[in-house]
């Protein structure tokens, strides 16, 4: 299945964007992020709550930083729409937090009442009620944890018979900074552009087969190899396109990989398909492949006699290519049977009036 160029470069540049968030979150320590983008570092607990009382009904999404102890983000509705009576708390916490949101943008709550409950939530999980509350998350007793919430939010605000219902689930910064549309995201100068971490790969020499290109990123790669079925080196032209391992094992190169799902379940590498913009040969074969939009592959190749393995759209046309040849020699030797039994007949019957 071809790979879809654009589609690759995009998936790189949103690669190295959830890696400078998760460095973020995690104070720039590489392997937590990278944890963090594999879905194997959590380091938030999302509670999505709701309450009644007698005079009204509220729901709470709140976001509590685990390793930190403190409040990463709340959003609160309190209102007396029996809509709000019928959020459900066990669905998934970003349709949860969209129908908070959905409910404040039609005006069903109470603007003084909400501000008032979420300041004194936020001012009143403190340290010790953070970890109190996290060991019962980490626990998996929701009923504790619905009891304990239930309590606590009566002390602080001073409501007394508050019906509670919780749910709770464990995500990650990255998640809350990419999917949540209430928490306050990252200041954008504090997250590397993209463009601007990328642009290091120019190229000033006017000798080089790059110069003049929008070169985002430039990887070594190799040549996969196919000594029956594919193409002799030295009749690879610009335009050709070629199996390579990318053998550069730089961070941007490792992005590269992810963005084309280029990782087997051990760890070890697929080949990716590139397109040659530039082949020389001195001494060695010198050759540059586009693999997506502005991103270059640099391959050296020593050997001569080698063949190399084709993009599969090649072994098809090669196929087709094959068929019709072998149509055309089966034609030849029709042909030449004929000839041969014509002839074959004209000599039998010569003889037979000559004798």
């Amino acid at each position: 299945m071809p790979i879809d160029l654009e589609s690759a470069a995009s998936s790189l540049s949103e690669q190295t964007k959830k890696l400078q968030i998760a460095l973020y979150y995690t104070f720039n320590d590489e392997e937590k992020a990278k944890k963090m983008i594999n879905g194997t570092y959590l380091d938030l607990y999302l509670i999505k709550a709701k309450f009644s009382t007698s005079n009204f009904y509220g729901a709470f999404v709140l976001f509590l930083d685990i390793s930190n102890s403190r409040v990463a983000n709340i959003y609160s509705i309190i209102s007396r729409s029996f809509e709000v009576a019928d959020i459900k708390t066990n669905q998934d916490w970003r349709s949860f937090e969209a129908r908070l949101v959905d409910l404040v943008k039609k005006g069903e709550f109470d603007e003084e009442i909400t501000s008032k409950v979420n300041e004194t939530l936020a001012k009143s999980l403190k340290l010790q009620e953070i970890d109190q509350l996290s060991k019962l998350i980490e626990q998996d007793n929701g009923i504790a944890v619905n009891h304990h919430f239930q309590k606590f939010f009566s002390d602080v605000t001073g409501y007394q018979q508050v019906e509670f219902s919780v749910d709770y689930e464990k995500i990650s910064s990255l998640s809350m900074e990419l999917q949540s549309i209430t928490s306050e995201k990252i200041p954008t100068q504090k997250v590397k552009n993209k463009d601007e971490e990328i642009k290091s790969d120019v190229i000033n020499d006017p000798n080089d087969p790059l110069f003049g290109k929008d070169v985002k990123l430039l990887v070594r790669g190799a040549l996969i190899l196919s000594p029956i079925k594919g193409k002799d080196i030295s009749q690879l032209v610009i335009g050709d396109k070629v199996m390579i391992s990318i053998v550069d094992r730089s961070d941007k190169a490792a992005d590269l990989l992810n963005a084309f799902n280029a990782y087997k379940d051990d760890g070890s590498t697929k080949p990716i398909v590139g397109r040659i913009v530039s082949i020389n040969r001195t001494t060695d074969y010198k050759i540059y492949a586009i693999v997506a939009k502005g991103i270059y592959v640099k391959i050296v190749e020593e050997e001569d006699f080698i063949k190399v393995a084709m993009d599969s759209t090649y072994y098809g046309m090669q196929s087709v290519n094959d068929a019709k040849d072998s149509k055309r020699n089966k034609m030849i030797i029709y042909i030449f049977s004929a000839i041969f039994v014509i002839l074959f007949s004209a000599v039998i019957i010569l003889l037979f009036f000559y004798f």
